[in-house]
C-alpha cells in the first residue's frame, strides 16, 4: 500500500489533539449544531472500527483540503495508517474503539479500494456528506470534539485497590511515597507524583494542575515550570521538581522562567535538601538564595509528600498514586513500559506489606 503523507498527518494530528485532552485541554468552542450530530452518530455507531474510522476521516478533512469526503484516502491501511492510530490509542488506554487494531481491514477496505464511496455507505452516508458540506473551521472543530470524545474515554486501571483510611494511614501513605520517590525514573515518577498530589489537592478549589514531559522545559524552555498551577486561564504558580545533583547551579535559569512568566514567587522541589550544607538551616538558604534576590521556596520532596499524606484523605491519596500512573501511561508525558513496571512493583511492595 502506497505510503500517503497526508495520512500519516492526519493520524499524528489526532493522537497530539487526544493527548491534549488527556492532560486537561478543554474545548473552547463546539461545532455547529450539524456537525456535533454527525459527530455523535457516529461516537454512538455500534461498530468500534466506524467510531474510529470517523475519528481519522475527521482529522483527514482537516489535512486534505483537496478530498472529496467521499473516496477512501490511499494509503489509509497499514502501519502508517489504521494500524498505528489503534495500536497508540491502545497504548492510552482509549477504550472507545474498544482496542481494534485495523478498522480499515474490518471494513473491508482490502487491496485495491478505488471504488468505494462512503457516501454510498450506509454506515458513513450521513457523516460523510454532512463533512463535506462543512467550512475548514467547522472540520477543526468537528475534529476537536471527535478528540476530546476518545480523550474522555480513557480507563486507566487503579493501581491500588479502594483501601479505606484504616489501611492508608499517614505513616503507611509516607511509606508507600518514599518508595516511590526512589525510584530511578530520570525524574520522571518524582515529578508526577508531585503533580499528582497537587492534581488531587487543587480540585478542592477549582485549580488545574498542568504538568509535561520530564524534557519539555529542558528542550525548548518555553514552560514556566516542570508543573504549571492553574486558575480560571491565569497561571498562579509553577514548580520545578529535580532529581539532579547539580540542580543548584541552574537557580539563575529558573529565576530567568519565573520573571518570564511574572510569578511573584517559584517553588523549587529537590531531594535531599534537608542534608545539604547550603539549604538545610534557614540562614544558610537565605545567604544561599539572596542573591537571585527573588521569593524561591526550596522544599525538600519528603517534606512535600509528608504534607500531602498529612492532608489527603485515603480516596484522594489513592486517586494521587492512579493519577502518577495515568500520567506514566501517556506517551506524550513518559509512556517507558521501564519505568512503569518500576512504578508497579513498588505499589505492589507497599500492598505486601500491608496485607
Amino acid at each position: 500500500m502506497p505510503r500517503n503523507v497526508l495520512v500519516e498527518r492526519a493520524v499524528e494530528d489526532a493522537l497530539a489533539r487526544i493527548d491534549g485532552y488527556i492532560e486537561g485541554d478543554k474545548l473552547y468552542a463546539l461545532p455547529s449544531a450539524a456537525g456535533r450530530a454527525a459527530m455523535d452518530g457516529q461516537l454512538g455507531h455500534g461498530s468500534n472500527s466506524v467510531r474510529l474510522a470517523s475519528l481519522f476521516f475527521v482529522f483527514y478533512a482537516t489535512v486534505d483540503a483537496d478530498w472529496d469526503c467521499n473516496s477512501i484516502p490511499t494509503g489509509i491501511r497499514g502501519q502508517h495508517g489504521d494500524k498505528r492510530l489503534a495500536t497508540q490509542l491502545g497504548l492510552r488506554s482509549i477504550t472507545l474503539h474498544n482496542a481494534i487494531t485495523a478498522f480499515g481491514e474490518n471494513l473491508g477496505w482490502k487491496g485495491n479500494v478505488a471504488n468505494a464511496r462512503l457516501q454510498d455507505d450506509v454506515r458513513f452516508d450521513t457523516f460523510a456528506r454532512t463533512l463535506a458540506d462543512l467550512d475548514p473551521e467547522q472540520r477543526v472543530k468537528c475534529a476537536e470534539y471527535m478528540a476530546a470524545k476518545f480523550a474522555e474515554s480513557r480507563k486507566v486501571v487503579a493501581p491500588l485497590p479502594p483501601v479505606g483510611d484504616d489501611v492508608l494511614t499517614y505513616a503507611r501513605a509516607r511509606r508507600l511515597f518514599y518508595s516511590l520517590i526512589a525510584i530511578p525514573s530520570e525524574g520522571n515518577v518524582q515529578q508526577f507524583l508531585i503533580a499528582a498530589l497537587l492534581f488531587v489537592h487543587r480540585q478542592r478549589y477549582g485549580y488545574e494542575i498542568r504538568t509535561y514531559h520530564v524534557h519539555a522545559s529542558d528542550r525548548f524552555d518555553t514552560r514556566a515550570g516542570d508543573i504549571e498551577e492553574i486558575l480560571k486561564s491565569d497561571l498562579i504558580r509553577a514548580y520545578e521538581v529535580t532529581v539532579r545533583p547539580d540542580w543548584k547551579n541552574r537557580v539563575g535559569d529558573f529565576r530567568k522562567k519565573m520573571d518570564m512568566a511574572g510569578l511573584r514567587k517559584y517553588t523549587i522541589i529537590a531531594s535531599d535538601v534537608n542534608r545539604d550544607d547550603d539549604l538545610a538551616e534557614p540562614a544558610d538558604m537565605i545567604r544561599f538564595l539572596q542573591p537571585y534576590g527573588r521569593d524561591i521556596a526550596v522544599v525538600d520532596i519528603r517534606d512535600f509528600v509528608n504534607v500531602f499524606a498529612m492532608e489527603l484523605s485515603a480516596d484522594e491519596l489513592r486517586r494521587a498514586v492512579t493519577q502518577t500512573y495515568s500520567y506514566l501511561t501517556t506517551p506524550s508525558l513518559c509512556g517507558r513500559s521501564d519505568i512503569v513496571e518500576r512504578f508497579n512493583n513498588a505499589v505492589e511492595g507497599w500492598l505486601d506489606e500491608v496485607s
